[in-house]
């Protein structure tokens, strides 16, 4: 209706020149003025979440290596689908789940405990760590039972720290396993607007656990409550721990520099990763 005034008006004082430059000048201002107070177009819906609810329900069911390869065949078949960081969430809870039970895998040794054995030299042998052998077997202490049925998974992950995500990425061989967000980077790594990250490769060089200030190891009984360190040979990167909240500084160590991320990710990095395992900061 303004429009339709604004062009009588425009008819009647300027007559036919008025006509041609309305339609010439105001009449776009009119339109774009508009477009931009119309409802914004709504975005079609993600054909993926169906997909996905039927791999959170077969999750739900119980089914944890159906689930597990149901979410692998999702992140696969839908790599833009608005439920992909949702899919990868849930499939790192499946696999650590996995992983730290006896559910029997192809990438898990049975091992009957023999006479003389002890946690440290199992794990040797088999290049496993005593920490992975403790937390795949429910264990809240180092000693063996000869007779004793052991599950050992295999330690053969990948790091990779990724500014683009803002997250700690585990791989097992080339497939996803499992990923932890980062709560604070250090300022010499932080990511910078406009700067190309630099691409930087490394490895896992100790494991530190500490409790109450001072370092233990996984016979320590109060190994449990540890907080964990993961030294990396690439320069300011430490993951450690951000710590609780009343958490009493003098008992918190903290590294000069390093990643930070949750308690529970560097506790549960602290059992999965070996020395060794290979590192990228991309």
């Amino acid at each position: 209706m303004k429009a339709l005034i604004i062009l009588l008006l425009a008819c009647a004082i300027f007559g036919t020149s008025g006509y041609f430059a309305y339609e010439l000048f105001l009449k776009p201002q009119l339109e774009l003025q508009r477009e931009k107070i119309a409802p914004a177009t709504p975005a079609p819906p993600d054909s993926s979440v169906p997909e996905f609810e039927k791999c959170v329900a077969i999750k739900r069911s119980g089914q944890l290596l159906e689930a597990r390869k149901a979410f692998y065949d999702f992140i696969e078949q839908h790599p833009v689908s608005t439920k992909l960081d949702d899919a990868r969430n849930e499939l790192g809870e499946l696999n650590t789940r996995v992983f730290f039970s006896d559910v029997p895998t192809p990438d898990k040794l049975v091992y009957i405990v023999r006479p003389g054995d002890v946690i440290t030299r199992v794990a040797q042998k088999h290049k496993t760590t005593p920490e992975l052998i403790m937390r795949a077997n429910n264990l809240t202490g180092s000693m063996l039972r000869i007779g004793q049925k052991l599950i050992l998974p295999m330690p053969d992950f990948t790091v990779v720290i990724s500014r683009k995500q803002n997250k700690v990425v585990v791989l097992r061989g080339n497939k996803f396993f499992k990923q932890y967000p980062i709560l604070k980077w250090p300022d010499q790594l932080a990511p910078k607007k406009g700067a190309p990250p630099m691409k930087m490769a490394g490895k896992i060089i100790e494991k530190v656990a500490w409790v109450d200030g001072s370092r233990v190891n996984f016979t320590d009984k109060n190994y449990a409550r540890a907080v964990h360190w993961i030294n990396i040979t690439i320069r300011h990167a430490t993951l450690y721990p951000v710590p609780p909240v009343g958490t009493d500084p003098a008992k918190f160590n903290k590294p000069a520099s390093g990643i930070a991320l949750s308690a529970g990710a560097t506790a549960e990095l602290g059992a999965l990763l070996a020395r060794g395992n290979p590192v990228t900061l991309e």
